[in-house]
């Protein structure tokens, strides 16, 4: 039996009211409060200004008025859990990675009754088949924003330098076929590491590479996702080729020793003049995004076909807690954020004359004497609000990027399991058997870092005794039933 919104709403104030706290009643002229908590990257001192300047037209537009509360990436991380809990009030937040987890925990509300009478603004801009990304056991749990709903994997590199070389990329279409061009910039530059990963994290770096990681890569859908048939990944073709490239790539001298327990962002590296390239998730910002963070000319080339996902599509969505004291203002505010542009500017890059100019092109940029180290209000996450693109373009950034990812998204191949999500309940242990072991092994081998014939066998034999076969076996059961329903 479904519950209802307004019996949801009753629960939601008794969990808040058992925890010992108030939820921040309605004002007394009839305005809601709706209560959002948000992570904050770069500078965010001036959000309540950024605020108040929302509540303007969100009160007038909606009669919501906007309690905003940011928290810094360390402490969004460590608090997260307590968001979900009851124990504050909160009626909208981002969530990172999928909801699943959120909602096996019962800590999310179904928000398909919401969203039809409520979403009008973000269907719009909403395709129905990634919208059902945000759908677990028939409900509807997560409102992407506006994104990459596909990638690709990239070479992400320093033109300027295959420029100075004389370096041809042009049919550079494997990992294998960048071997040479790595070998000439190590020759050139040879104190400059022609290749670092992504992150310490070298998951981050292979997930998906061209293949459906199914959430956790322990059982995928290889060949783009295209066949329905759940394999393990550590024991294919693909995965073996390209820890073994990586492995030529180390012994080479073109990977850092480090770089397998390394933390610093492949951008901060490139831009201190200590690497070359670096393997990205592709988009079409993505050169535009590279050359800004690196402060370098940055090119990209595609060593894969775009590929859509679940994981593309859930990575970030806003979702309402169980127990929100305000469902109903919180998804009509979800909605002015996705289709209101004064509402997105503002959210995105501040108030005009006090955080940036309008140039005579019409795109956005710092005021004379401003920077991004001392600008008020410039938190470098467009990324996570609902509607980027209606907010307007910052000077530098790629042209018409908006147009550009829904084009880039509706050509996207679509996996066979687009939409899928995995309920790990009934192997949780084996989960996370497998997840320790691919932390003991898995990043040394994708960096290079180990002996490929020595050290695979062992990973895979650890892999089948903490049960990757278990978790296989029922992935590829969930994903039968689920296909059988669609």
């Amino acid at each position: 039996m479904r519950t209802t919104v307004k019996s949801v709403t009753m629960l939601a104030g008794a969990a808040v009211l058992a925890a010992g706290l108030m939820a921040v009643p309605a004002m007394a002229d009839g305005v809601r409060t709706v209560n959002m908590y948000t992570m904050g990257i770069g500078n965010t001192t001036d959000y309540k200004m950024v605020q108040d300047a929302v509540n303007e037209i969100s009160r007038e537009k909606i009669g919501v008025e906007l309690n905003w509360t940011v928290l810094d990436i360390g402490q969004w991380f460590e608090q997260y859990n307590l968001l979900l809990s009851g124990s504050e009030p909160v009626d909208l937040l981002p969530n990172f990675g999928g909801v699943a987890t959120g909602v096996s925990q019962g800590a999310f509300l179904e928000l398909e009754d919401l969203y039809e009478e409520y979403g009008q603004g973000i269907a719009e801009y909403y395709d129905e088949e990634f919208k059902n990304a945000g759908v677990i056991a028939g409900h509807l749990y997560g409102i992407a924003g506006q994104k990459d709903f596909a990638a690709t994997k990239n070479i992400t590199y320093r033109s300027d330098i295959v420029e100075e070389l004389g370096i041809d990329v042009s049919n550079v279409k494997t990992l294998e076929d960048w071997t040479p061009v790595l070998a000439a910039v190590h020759e050139a530059y040879p104190d400059m590491y022609g290749f670092v990963s992504n992150g310490g994290n070298s998951l981050n770096q292979w997930d998906a590479y061209n293949w459906d990681k199914l959430e956790d890569e322990l059982g995928v859908l290889l060949n783009y996702g295209s066949e329905p048939e759940v394999v393990n990944l550590f024991e294919s073709e693909d995965y073996i080729s390209l820890i073994k490239t990586m492995r030529e790539w180390y012994e080479a001298g073109y990977i850092a020793k480090d770089t397998a327990t390394s933390t610093e962002n492949y951008g901060d590296i490139i831009k201190a003049g200590k690497a070359f390239c670096s393997i990205t998730t592709g988009n079409p910002g993505i050169e535009r995004e590279a050359s800004l963070n690196t402060g370098y000319p940055m090119k990209s080339i595609a060593l894969t076909e775009p590929l859509s996902t679940t994981g593309n599509v859930t990575a970030i969505m806003w979702g309402i807690p169980y127990a929100a004291a305000e469902p109903e203002a919180a998804m009509e505010f979800l909605n002015l954020m996705y289709s209101d542009p004064e509402v997105s500017r503002l959210l995105n890059y501040g108030i005009e004359g006090v955080h940036y100019q309008v140039l005579e092109n019409g795109k956005f940029d710092y005021l004379e004497g401003q920077s991004n180290a001392n600008n008020t209000y410039h938190p470098e996450m467009t990324w996570i609000w609902p509607n980027t693109y209606i907010a307007g373009e910052w000077e530098g950034s790629q042209e018409n990027l908006g147009s550009l990812m829904t084009e880039f998204n509706s050509n996207a191949r679509k996996s066979a399991a687009l939409g899928f999500v995995f309920d790990n309940t009934n192997v949780i242990n084996e989960v996370t058997a497998c997840s320790n072991v691919i932390k003991q092994y898995a990043y040394g081998l994708e960096v290079g870092a180990v002996d490929v014939d020595s050290v695979l066998p062992e990973f895979q034999q650890a892999l089948k005794d903490a049960g990757i076969e278990r978790i296989i076996e029922e992935k590829q059961a969930q994903l039968d039933a689920w296909l059988a329903e669609k």
